[in-house]
């Protein structure tokens, strides 16, 4: 039985980050005008935690934007904002509509950052767990040049931080060593609950990207780019293959 390997998409498989950060500013001149926005602000909501779909970012920015709390951002890591979630729920259905009609705009400026033949020289499982929503994730598997099995926000159950998407994947792969590879703190967020549910499973989280010793915990995987990690994930595959086939 091999290993899992379950990939986030956006800044792990796809670098995405200017495309969706132009979509959501002009999104919010639009919904929320004046609102005082830079790309550190986006930065600063996915640092926050609960912010991993930029619908709902969106819908936070404009929600504090509302009640003239905009610089509650800055001191709101790891707490964000349960006073406002009803709002922010209530302005996500329009934030959507209007951050999807302005990143169809924007996504061209997306590009890859691995290849289908890199991972399948790891020789693991692989899947995806993605805050993208399916159309949204069918325009990744476009700029990417193939498909994986995926799990992405379709309904609230399936959402990061929540780690529900990890328990489906490993139940469809039939694996108890999964490895998931991810950039935001809710990612790592959802690994951390997927250990502490399935005690049973052996789970690794491999932190990329230039938000990854801020999201690291000890023991965690940590690697600028998907493809500067891949290679050590080889090694810890053949260990995990062994442990396996010895239990």
């Amino acid at each position: 039985m091999r290993p899992l390997l379950v990939l986030d998409v956006d800044g792990v498989m796809v670098e995405a980050e200017r495309s969706f950060m132009e979509a959501v500013a002009r999104a919010l001149a639009e919904l929320a005008p004046g609102a005082s926005w830079s790309d550190e602000h986006f930065r600063m909501f996915k640092r926050v935690g609960g912010f991993n779909n930029d619908f709902r970012l969106t819908a936070g920015a404009v929600a504090l934007h509302e009640g003239g709390q905009m610089a509650r951002l800055w001191m709101a890591n790891e707490v964000g904002f349960p006073d406002l979630e009803t709002r922010i729920q209530d302005l996500e259905p329009i934030c959507q509509r209007v951050v999807q009609a302005h990143y169809t705009d924007t996504r061209h400026l997306e590009s890859p950052l691995i290849t289908r033949s890199e991972l399948e020289a790891v020789g693991m499982d692989m899947a995806i767990y993605t805050g993208r929503p399916p159309e949204e994730l069918v325009m990744a598997f476009e700029v990417l040049g193939f498909e994986l099995p995926s799990v992405c926000d379709s309904e609230p159950t399936l959402r990061k931080p929540r780690p529900d998407g990890l328990f489906i994947l490993a139940e469809r792969f039939g694996s108890k060593t999964i490895i998931f590879a991810g950039d935001t703190r809710d990612d790592a967020a959802a690994l951390r609950s997927a250990r502490e549910s399935r005690p049973d499973l052996a789970w690794t989280f491999a932190a990329i990207g230039p938000e990854r010793g801020r999201i690291a915990a000890p023991g965690d995987l940590q690697a600028a780019t998907l493809r500067e990690l891949l290679p050590r994930l080889g090694a810890s595959g053949d260990r995990a293959r062994g442990s396996e086939t010895a239990g």
